[in-house]
């Protein structure tokens, strides 16, 4: 079961959309520009959550603009198990370095 308030259902979306973006441009890179080797399944996977942390981010908070035309912004609860989406912001590309840093390791 998936719990998860305000935006908190959107961090399913931005890992399925930065997954299909990053598969893609890696299979650009082999097919057209003549890179002969993929990359590793690890350093793929923590570019994804990299990807998929920072996205996060950057759209934790909502914003409106007054009517001065100053960004104001609104007090939503965005979270994902519990956890709020600012935070996973951090917690995600820790976990992709991490696991990009294991692929390297091993």
């Amino acid at each position: 079961m998936i719990i998860f308030r305000g935006k908190g259902i959107l961090m399913i979306v931005y890992f399925i959309v930065s997954a299909i973006g990053i598969l893609f441009i890696n299979r650009l890179l082999i097919e057209n520009l003549g890179f002969y080797k993929s990359l590793s399944i690890e350093s793929l996977i923590g570019l994804i959550v990299i990807l998929t942390g920072l996205w996060t981010k950057v759209t934790a908070e909502d914003y409106y603009v007054d009517k001065k035309g100053k960004k104001v912004s609104l007090d939503i609860v965005n979270d994902f198990f519990f956890i709020k989406m600012s935070v996973w912001g951090i917690i995600l590309p820790i976990i992709g370095i991490g696991i990009i840093a294991y692929g390297l390791i091993l």
